[in-house]
């Protein structure tokens, strides 16, 4: 169905129509039944993301070279251990690809505009480096963007020897 066809449709329906009982009661239990679980759900996600990007962190710091009895000055920040694993990643999943799945012809542009995010809260935290809501904001954006790669990409599978 077009536009055309759809403001159609819209405009030959009966400008007052009423519903048949009063729905606001429904409305009002589901409202009821649904705050109270939602906040305790997104805190548990909340908090698991912070965790994460504290093991995440902890382990990069382990795992790079003469940083035990280094000065905090050459430490490197959560953003730079951030990038370097989402890159890694990305170039992983780029390599291994060997179609574009059927739906996906604007996926080069669409990474274009994941990666101006990515800028854009990179540059933020240029200001406000260990700003933990730019952090999460910023792991986000990458793991959208590597999620969208494994959608839009048919990628040959890993053999293991």
């Amino acid at each position: 169905m077009n536009e055309q066809q759809l403001d159609k449709a819209i405009s030959a329906l009966a400008p007052d129509i009423m519903p048949e009982r009063d729905l606001w009661a429904g409305i009002e239990q589901q409202l009821a039944e649904r705050s109270p679980k939602a906040k305790p759900v997104l805190w548990h996600w909340a908090t698991a993301a912070m965790l994460g990007l504290a093991c995440l962190v902890s382990w990069q710091l382990a795992l790079l070279p003469g940083t035990s009895g280094s000065t905090q000055a050459s430490m490197p920040t959560a953003e730079l251990m951030l990038l370097q694993v989402y890159e890694t990643q990305k170039a992983n999943q780029l390599s291994q690809t060997v179609a574009i799945a059927e739906g996906f012809d604007n996926w080069q542009q669409q990474l274009q505009v994941w990666d101006q995010a990515i800028a854009q809260v990179r540059h933020a935290l240029q200001f406000y480096p260990d700003e933990p809501q730019l952090l999460a904001q910023l792991q986000s954006l990458y793991q959208q963007q590597l999620a969208y790669i494994q959608r839009a990409t048919l990628q040959q599978p890993l053999v293991m020897s």
